[in-house]
Formats: C-alpha cells, sequence, structure tokens
C-alpha cells in the first residue's frame, strides 16, 4: 500500500512511517526513497510496544541497508547484506552505523582499499569473510593488520611489502595470523616476552 502511494509524483515527504507488515528490500527502498522522515517496521505482533522495532534486523542489498540505516540512530540490530558486490566503503558505512552482527550472504567478494579504510569496514562484527583482501597503501600498521586479519580468512596482498613494523610480540603475531601473501620488510619486537 505504501509503494503504491509514494508510486506518483509526491515531490516531499517527511512524516514518520510505520510499515505494519515485512517490506521487501525493494518495497523497503522505494518507500525509504520517497521520504525524510524515520521508517519503523516490525516483525509484526501486537502493537503497544513502543520502540523495539527500530533496532529489528534489517536484510538488503548494502544500498539498501545504507538507506535503510540513515534514519536510526544508535541501531543496534543484525544486518545481512545480500549482494555480491559490495563495496570497502560500504561497510565502512554499515558498521560505523550499527553494533549489530553484519552477516555477509556471499562472503567471498574481493576487497581492495587502503588499510584504514578496510580496518574502518572489519571493525564490527562480520560473521565471515573468505574473499581476498588487497591493502593498497604503504603506511599500513600492526593494529589495521590486527583488525583486517582476525576479520578475513582469505589472502591477504600488500601492496607495497616493504614496510617496516614495530610493535608487541603478540600483536605481530595476530597482525601475520591470517594469509598474508608476501612481506619482506624488517620488524621491530618491543618487548622481551
Amino acid at each position: 500500500d505504501l509503494v503504491s502511494a509514494f508510486s506518483g509524483t509526491i515531490t516531499t515527504h517527511t512524516g514518520d512511517i510505520t510499515i505494519t507488515d515485512t517490506p521487501t528490500d525493494a518495497q523497503l527502498a522505494i518507500i525509504d526513497a520517497a521520504t525524510t522522515g524515520t521508517i519503523t517496521y516490525g516483525s509484526g505482533g501486537g502493537g503497544g510496544g513502543g520502540g523495539g522495532s527500530d533496532n529489528d534486523p534489517i536484510t538488503g542489498t548494502a544500498a539498501q541497508v545504507i538507506e535503510t540505516l540513515q534514519n536510526k540512530s544508535g541501531y543496534t540490530g543484525d544486518i545481512t547484506i545480500t549482494n555480491a558486490d559490495y563495496t570497502v566503503a560500504q561497510l565502512k558505512t554499515i558498521n560505523s552505523a550499527t553494533t549489530g552482527t553484519i552477516t555477509l550472504n556471499t562472503p567471498n567478494t574481493a576487497l581492495a582499499g587502503t588499510s584504514s579504510d578496510l580496518a574502518a569496514a572489519f571493525s564490527g562484527t562480520i560473521t565471515e569473510h573468505t574473499g581476498t583482501v588487497t591493502i593498497t597503501n604503504a603506511d599500513y600498521t600492526v593494529a589495521q593488520l590486527k583488525t583486517i586479519n582476525s576479520a578475513t580468512t582469505g589472502a591477504i596482498t600488500l601492496t607495497t611489502t616493504t614496510t617496516a613494523l614495530s610493535g608487541a610480540s603478540s600483536d605481530l603475531a595476530l597482525a601475520f595470523a591470517g594469509t598474508i601473501t608476501e612481506y619482506t620488510g624488517n620488524i621491530t619486537i618491543t618487548d622481551a616476552d
């Protein structure tokens, strides 16, 4: 009904919308594009609780998820990304907007970007990423490698392999715990144990 209501030439809608059933991804994208108000929808069931549905799970393409999150603040629900062509930038945006678990329906998508962007993309709770990861900058850090390594089981390629790294042995071990294809830089271990 709401999709039909917005299918004409309504120029601006700013009010809040409550969807009384569970929308499809396509329906949610159409409704979200038509309003700047807050969209609330739940899993249905008895009205009267107030507010809980704002943290109901979100499922859709990365772009649809981002559209939905634009009208939510402090979102803590779980997210499922249904498309295979998500980007590092999209994962960064989604990760920064939720503390919930992020599930990738296609976990083997190859990703490439700077270490800071990749670390931000993986800083939340992504259940599984198995695709290859390419780090494009030379100034990656031990902390960033730790974050990236803990989030993917895919091969990690450093476009600059000679960057010197320094840190505690435990941090360095975690930074290299994944499958880094080649590293030729100098390492300084700063602790005694």
